[in-house]
């Protein structure tokens, strides 16, 4: 089985409740460079979650920690994409783009020239002075992962990875940022009720229960897919 390198990111004991969710004792670590699927079947949790994710709203216990640094609370540590778009239509791909970086600090006129030249990276770079609401779904969608990017170019978590999309053209954008997730140090922590999608994504894939606790986590291997797949099967059938 695959080592666990230091993670980039760690969620310690998180509880959260809510009319419609109830977060209870979620643990999880996300390893350096490596993807952790996480499969679910609580929606309304895993809404929450990436909300506390963001940091825009804060648990009741529980910690978060990116690269070492308590980030519970704090807006914006690392990019992470809902399954519904929150880009403003009226603002281009070069603006939503900049907003997190511009917010830490950096002049606007550099932030533009940033976003810019890693707009190149997503193919964005025709796209980049186009408003959100006249892209297509799935060009919008990549915008809407780009962003999140440009927050942190080592973590993104990612709810439902281009559900707004086509079939062809979801396995053409996932494509694309598995190439960069693999060309680079970058993380990835997704949440996606379908199997077939975490194990595309997943070095490692984990389960959790309708309080979104964990079932169990495994380790994936690429080469022995059919027996992998069956071992998710039989971990999710257990939540």
């Amino acid at each position: 089985m695959k080592k666990l390198s230091v993670p980039i990111l760690e969620v310690s004991n998180l509880i959260k409740k809510t009319k419609k969710a109830d977060i209870e004792r979620l643990t999880l670590n996300i390893p350096k460079g490596d993807t952790v699927a996480v499969l679910y079947k609580n929606e309304e949790n895993i809404s929450l979650l990436t909300e506390i994710l963001s940091g825009k709203t804060k648990p009741e216990k529980g910690k978060i920690f990116f690269k070492g640094d308590d980030v519970t609370g704090v807006k914006n540590s690392f990019g992470v994409v809902y399954d519904t778009p929150v880009l403003s239509k009226n603002r281009t791909v070069s603006e939503c783009a900049s907003a997190p970086i511009v917010k830490r600090g950096l002049a606007r006129s550099m932030a533009c020239v940033l976003v810019s030249k890693e707009a190149k990276v997503f193919g964005l770079e025709e796209y980049i002075d186009s408003k959100i609401g006249s892209l297509p779904n799935a060009i919008a969608a990549r915008a809407e992962v780009f962003a999140a990017y440009m927050c942190s170019h080592e973590l993104i978590a990612i709810n439902e990875p281009f559900c707004t999309v086509g079939e062809e053209e979801r396995k053409a954008e996932i494509k694309l940022l598995l190439d960069l997730k693999n060309s680079s140090k970058l993380s990835l922590l997704v949440f996606t009720k379908d199997i077939e999608t975490a194990l595309q994504f997943g070095d490692y894939v984990m389960a959790v229960n309708e309080k979104t606790e964990s079932a169990g986590i495994i380790a994936c291997d690429k080469g022995k897919k059919e027996k992998t797949m069956q071992k998710v099967k039989e971990l999710y059938d257990t939540v």
